[in-house]
């Protein structure tokens, strides 16, 4: 898929709505490749189920190697629920791309702050949070026993 804005030689592709099912297999394709815990029947219900799902894909030539998918949790509030990109394609300012396109959208769609969580296994992740204007509001563990770090942005 070559459409959207290209940097780099990266193509970013913005959708709303739902994946189609190439795209989808795609994104779950990378999905697993990038986290080692990955659950897929999951990671489809909570994609359909979501209303007005805001996906930023990162092509590389006709290759997907990173993405970042956020949706409303409130009137106020836009979640930034998963993203990552390839690790080969790490350190090129891709995610920081994927991240700052989903604000955008965010921003431009009304929503006054922008939330994110993360772990404390993800460190390249919280620190690209923290660099991009994000506060640590919350930590707590999950029903999984994970510890949980909500992150967010006021985007007023």
């Amino acid at each position: 898929m070559r459409n959207g804005m290209e940097k780099n030689n990266i193509t970013y592709t913005p959708l709303k709505g739902s994946l189609n099912d190439g795209l989808l297999n795609s994104v779950l394709d990378l999905y697993k490749d990038l986290f080692i815990d990955a659950d897929c029947d999951f990671f489809k219900e909570r994609i359909q189920t979501q209303t007005h799902v805001f996906s930023v894909l990162a092509f590389s030539n006709d290759e997907l190697i990173g993405f970042k998918i956020g949706y409303p949790k409130n009137m106020e509030t836009f979640y930034s629920w998963i993203g990552g990109v390839k690790q080969k394609y790490r350190n090129q300012g891709i995610g920081k791309e994927l991240a700052q396109l989903q604000e955008i959208h965010a921003k431009e769609t009304g929503y006054k702050i922008l939330q994110t969580k993360s772990m404390n296994r993800f460190k390249p992740m919280m620190i690209l949070n923290l660099k991009n204007g994000f506060n640590i509001t919350k930590v707590y563990t999950n029903e999984k026993r994970q510890a949980k770090i909500i992150f967010e942005k006021n985007l007023g």
